[in-house]
């Protein structure tokens, strides 16, 4: 089964990931000069970190160093003519493959290929960032999903975070490359790294704080856009159960409801559309539907709580649901808008539906 889930989660948490000392190394269909994974220590502890990474002068051929055969990727490309029209080989396609390939250096991908995990949900490959607003105060990011903020400090020595494959891009990395004369980047609020969508930094300490200031005092507001398992019984329904952290994980990312000792939440629902999961593997025909989120408060993972209280968990959400068979947790932050004072005024941004969302229904 492709792991899809965990791998979406994994720059999160990274799931106590071991060093596979008695796994066979198989070779691999790469650039010549690829030494394969190394374990630099420190943060990386643990972890088979591959210095090379895949390289191609097109699609196709990247595609065959990844290990799959010419039928292969003759089915893939016909399948999901996007890979070759619209996604960027080298930012996009590439890293995608080499963090397929770090995961399966750490035993994450249960015994399927790369090759395969790309044949079966190409869509997989898919990592565009880009901008959706900015100004002299402001970047607004279409985050894609499974990509992390920003890199963690407080390490050992204070050292940065290593990346775990080539072409590993935090949203960080890509705002300093775009704009280098910022001092550092800001980020206003949060996004799951599991979750794609609207990301708002800033330049400045001044700009930071206006926007900071609206999500604390509950004044931002925000849409997300989710596939879900099941068809809900009612168009529209709220969730106000309060949460806090479930002790029963021992890696303590999971939250859980707790009527007695948790936070007061709440989160709105809407039901947009409801189909069966398009998506080839372990859960391909279930019925799904695609639901518009509305979360009152801004708890930690609070949309993927509720929505697995309701009885409908979010497609590809292997914290919150059975499903770790699908690429990506199926969660966009849709919408936001803010209400600064004049002379700003209130703005909107909007991330797009991504085409992975409507890959996944049909």
């Amino acid at each position: 089964a492709l792991r899809v889930a965990a791998r979406v989660h994994l720059a999160a948490r990274w799931r106590g990931l071991r060093h596979a000392s008695t796994r066979p190394i198989h070779p691999r269909a790469t650039v010549i000069d690829d030494p394969g994974p190394e374990n630099p220590g420190l943060d990386a502890a643990g972890l088979n970190i591959r210095r090379g990474g895949v390289e191609g002068r097109n699609l196709r051929e990247t595609l065959a160093n990844a290990g799959m055969t010419p039928e292969q990727v003759r089915d893939v490309i016909y399948a999901h003519p996007q890979l070759e029209t619209q996604y960027d080989l080298v930012n996009e396609v590439q890293p995608r493959i080499n963090y397929l390939r770090f995961l399966d250096d750490n035993d994450r991908l249960d015994g399927e290929s790369v090759s395969s995990c790309i044949a079966r949900q190409p869509q997989s490959l898919e990592r565009d960032f880009h901008l959706v607003h900015e100004d002299a105060d402001y970047a607004v990011v279409n985050k894609p999903w499974c990509v992390r903020l920003d890199t963690p400090r407080g390490w050992p020595g204070k050292v940065r975070f290593t990346p775990k494959y080539p072409g590993d891009l935090s949203v960080e990395d890509w705002l300093e490359r775009r704009y280098p004369d910022w001092d550092t980047v800001r980020f206003c609020h949060q996004l799951d790294n599991a979750t794609s969508g609207v990301l708002v930094a800033a330049s400045n300490k001044r700009a930071a704080g206006a926007a900071a200031k609206l999500f604390r005092e509950r004044r931002a507001l925000k849409t997300y856009l989710a596939i879900v398992f099941g068809h809900p019984e009612k168009d529209e329904w709220t969730v106000d159960e309060p949460m806090g952290r479930d002790p029963d994980d021992p890696k303590g990312f999971r939250e859980r409801v707790d009527p007695e000792h948790g936070k007061a939440c709440e989160t709105r629902f809407r039901v947009l559309k409801r189909g069966k999961l398009n998506l080839r593997g372990k859960f391909e025909g279930v019925p799904v539907s695609k639901v518009e989120v509305t979360p009152v408060t801004g708890r930690r993972h609070q949309i993927r709580l509720h929505l697995q209280f309701s009885g409908h968990p979010i497609v590809g959400d292997n914290a919150y649901s059975e499903d770790t068979d699908s690429f990506r947790t199926f969660l966009h932050a849709h919408k936001l808008t803010l209400p600064f004072d004049e002379p700003r005024g209130t703005m909107q941004f909007v991330a797009p539906e991504p085409e992975s969302f409507a890959a996944a229904m049909e």
